[in-house]
């Protein structure tokens, strides 16, 4: 692989990684907590999924799942009514449940990295963009899997920043968006953004 292809896989990576989605959004609202713990163990479900499924590129288990029209079916109405539980449950969460004042109320960590985790591995997408976009950066001659799990182990890295930036970012916005009205709207937001999500995933298709 040459450092040119390599570079231009960063630049490509880093946009894709940057572009917000359910995890990110997540990320973002519970990093306004001022528990940290909470994003990291977000960040760190997100992380360990994006794993799982570099891992199932390097071993062609994705491409084998995406060439099943029955697996992909299945796995798509699975991240859909995932996606749409999860709109339902921050449309009808309590105000404090993110509010710093009240901690007990709070999801426990592990509660949030499963969260995380099922997020990534439920959308179908997830595994049409590893299939489909890592393979382009893939010089010709080569170890086909070395590459492969080098340029998933790099995306991963591109995804840790990603996250990190918009924990950071959600922190330092916190003491702006912690009233009531405020968590209340960024609830609905996000609860709205997670059903649009899920359903807008019914209607994909293979490419």
């Amino acid at each position: 692989m040459s450092w040119t292809l390599f570079g231009m896989f960063l630049v490509a990576g880093a946009i894709v990684a940057a572009a917000p989605g359910p995890t990110v959004l997540q990320i973002f609202a519970h990093s306004m907590s001022r528990d940290p713990r909470r994003p990291a163990s977000l960040i760190a479900g997100s992380i360990f999924a994006n794993t799982l499924m570099v891992a199932a590129t390097v071993l062609g288990v994705s491409a084998l799942i995406l060439a099943s029209q029955t697996a992909f079916t299945v796995l798509r109405w699975a991240g859909s009514a995932y996606l749409i539980y999860l709109g339902i449950h921050y449309w009808r969460m309590r105000v404090e449940s993110l509010s710093a004042a009240r901690p007990a109320t709070a999801r426990p960590y592990k509660v949030l990295f499963v969260q995380a985790a099922l997020t990534s591995l439920t959308n179908p997408k997830g595994l049409v963009f590893y299939v489909a976009f890592l393979p382009q950066f893939v010089a010709p001659g080569g170890d086909a899997p070395t590459q492969l799990a080098i340029l998933g182990a790099a995306y991963i890295g591109l995804c840790l920043v990603a996250d990190v930036g918009y924990a950071l970012a959600g922190s330092a916005f916190s003491g702006l968006l912690m009233t009531e009205r405020a968590v209340r709207i960024r609830n609905r937001l996000t609860g709205t953004v997670f059903i649009g999500a899920g359903l807008s995933l019914l209607r994909y298709e293979r490419a």
